[in-house]
């Protein structure tokens, strides 16, 4: 793991030395990347290099596109903050000069602009490489460009599309290309990879952190969902299906754990940012950033939804607007287990690991908290008794908005009742964290093919089988039958519930055209009062759950409104540095 380390590290400085935005910088498409790449070792260096540029991250040691998904439906950040800001849309106010998706389009660019130099620069050094060492090269490289793109178009809709390094007058000048051109270049630029890769003798796992072929017809048909080509999306991700080199890791919550991700049971995990475990930084803060306050050492600035919430089935399978074992009184109980395994909720047993030192009678390093916003103490296990003990003063209690501090689970400025439970790795201390976060796995290929499958009105054994694949490992019934529009919301639905907080929701809502929709509603949480239920929600015919009868009864100290009607939110803006730079550039509408 050193080794790669410095050579990421080395690569890094080498490839990019400069500014930080994306029009700023100088291109190395003469002498440098002409006759730099010339052995094997200087191919792997700039792979290295592209592969650092794929490590995208925003402040807080906070993985990007774990940030990207408090700006939907599914999550919440702390008041004030660049996502709340976000997804608050006119409530925000969510301002061109918003720092995510400057710092978006600034990393997805610096991925692509890396790619284009090796891919270019690599021509003049073939003659002198192993070509099966040649083509993994140039195929990993085209997929990390493509993965990159893939998110511009997603958050930004038409990029500026460039597959080679350009000349410091191009970057003044160059245009946007629409999605549609731009996904057909990379539909071959992918075809090509997976034939690289075959050709290459790659192994369905490459290394630990890194791209293949499997990636790579992934990508494409997360391509091809952008623009709805859902034949396209079925044969490439049918491919990896029947490629028989993956599978569902049977423990769900493995996945999340840097054990769990270094087995890798199945090979489930196909594409992850890495964290290296031979030097201090970077971490993934993950674990600090959703421990509740009530908790030592936490920051607590994440939340889930209610939102969230309630779209986690009854065990019975079905919607708990229509499930019979749904009891809002008791609304932890009888769920989707996803449900405990994605957050914690009122009574649910958390173990984080806080520090690096026994610091007893409550940390040994390990700390067991009761999760409670109902009173005003902390339950904590005294690893001297080995009791729960009642300490006082709990700052995540509905009833401590007397205090100036707010950014509890259920304060003013903090979240809805709830608290994250993915991603926290407690055989590691919380600051110190190397869990990777996953950028593709196979359940998002399983449910990719029975999307496509759905929209094309296929809805055969196959696509059962990949849909109740995912079910079966979370122990929920096989859904079996159902018309087109039915299963699309249970395909949707599934995307949710099993994906949350991996970023992938909010370019889910924009292809599906619900984002506003989604995105707009009081930002209520749990029950004001226990004893007394706050009822379940209505769903609209987009699964978008309603709470407008149960408002008074709920949690609701953040005031807070999402806005998103306005047409211009199908988008971001484009920085406006950016626009200042280059005059053919053409802002997205309603910015």
């Amino acid at each position: 793991m050193k080794k790669i380390t410095s050579i990421v590290l080395i690569a890094s400085l080498v490839l990019v030395a400069g500014c930080s935005k994306f029009l700023d910088r100088q291109p190395l498409d003469s002498a440098s990347s002409a006759t730099f790449f010339q052995t094997e070792a200087e191919m792997d260096l700039g792979l290295n290099g592209v592969y650092a540029s794929s490590f995208w991250a925003f402040p807080n040691n906070t993985p990007l596109l774990f940030a990207v998904e408090a700006t939907t439906d599914l999550a919440i950040k702390r008041t004030g903050n660049a996502e709340d800001q976000i997804a608050m849309g006119d409530g925000g106010p969510f301002l061109i000069s918003n720092s995510l998706p400057s710092t978006c389009w600034t990393q997805a660019y610096k991925l692509v602009t890396r790619a284009n130099i090796l891919l270019d620069g690599m021509k003049k050094g073939e003659a002198n490489v192993p070509a099966a060492s040649y083509r993994r090269i140039r195929a990993e490289a085209l997929t990390l460009r493509a993965w990159g793109y893939y998110h511009i178009m997603g958050w930004f809709g038409d990029p500026v599309f460039f597959q080679k390094p350009l000349a410091p007058e191009e970057y003044e000048t160059i245009s946007r290309t629409p999605v549609s051109q731009a996904v057909a270049a990379l539909y071959t630029d992918l075809d090509e990879a997976a034939q690289l890769f075959d050709q290459a003798g790659a192994a369905p796992i490459i290394n630990y952190g890194r791209v293949n072929k499997g990636v790579a017809l992934g990508v494409k048909a997360k391509l091809a969902l952008l623009i709805s080509d859902w034949s396209t999306a079925k044969n490439a991700t049918q491919a990896v299906i029947t490629s028989n080199q993956y599978g569902l890791n049977p423990r769900y919550t493995d996945l999340f754990i840097l054990s769990g991700q270094r087995a890798n049971a199945n090979r489930e995990c196909m594409f992850v940012q890495t964290y290296p475990t031979d030097v201090l930084d970077p971490q993934n803060w993950l674990t600090v950033l959703t421990i509740p306050r009530q908790v030592g050492t936490s920051q607590s600035s994440h939340f889930p939804t209610q939102s969230l919430v309630d779209k986690f089935e009854g065990i019975d399978g079905k919607r708990i607007d229509q499930s019979a074992v749904y009891n809002p009184a008791a609304p932890s109980l009888n769920r989707d287990p996803r449900l405990r395994w994605t957050l914690y909720m009122q009574g649910d047993t958390m173990v984080h690991n806080t520090s690096k030192t026994p610091a007893l009678p409550y940390v040994q390093p390990k700390e067991r908290t009761i999760f409670n916003i109902y009173s005003n103490v902390r339950r904590k296990f005294n690893w001297n008794t080995n009791v729960y003990d009642n300490v006082p003063s709990n700052i995540d209690w509905i009833g401590f908005l007397a205090s100036p501090w707010f950014a509890g689970a259920t304060g003013s400025s903090g979240g809805v009742g709830y608290i994250w439970r993915k991603y926290n790795d407690s055989t590691q201390y919380s600051w110190e964290t190397k869990t990777g976060y996953i950028n593709m796995r196979y359940a998002d290929i399983l449910l990719m093919y029975a999307e496509a499958k759905t929209e094309l009105n296929e809805l055969d054994a196959n696509m059962f089988a990949a849909l109740n694949a995912v079910r079966a490992r979370a122990r929920m019934p096989p859904v079996t039958s159902g018309s087109q529009a039915a299963l699309r919301q249970q395909v949707r639905r599934e995307r949710a519930v099993e994906l949350a907080g991996e970023g992938q929701r909010l370019i889910d809502l924009r292809r599906w055209d619900i984002y506003s929709q989604a995105n707009s509603f009081p930002v209520v949480g749990v029950s004001l009062d226990p004893n007394v239920p706050a009822g379940t929600p209505t769903f609209d015919n987009n699964d978008i759950p309603n709470y407008t009868a149960s408002v008074p009864k709920r949690l609701k100290t953040r005031v807070q409104t999402r806005t998103n009607q306005n047409p211009r939110y199908k988008l971001w803006p484009i920085p406006q540095g950016e626009l200042d730079k280059n005059k053919n550039l053409v802002q997205n509408t309603g910015w």
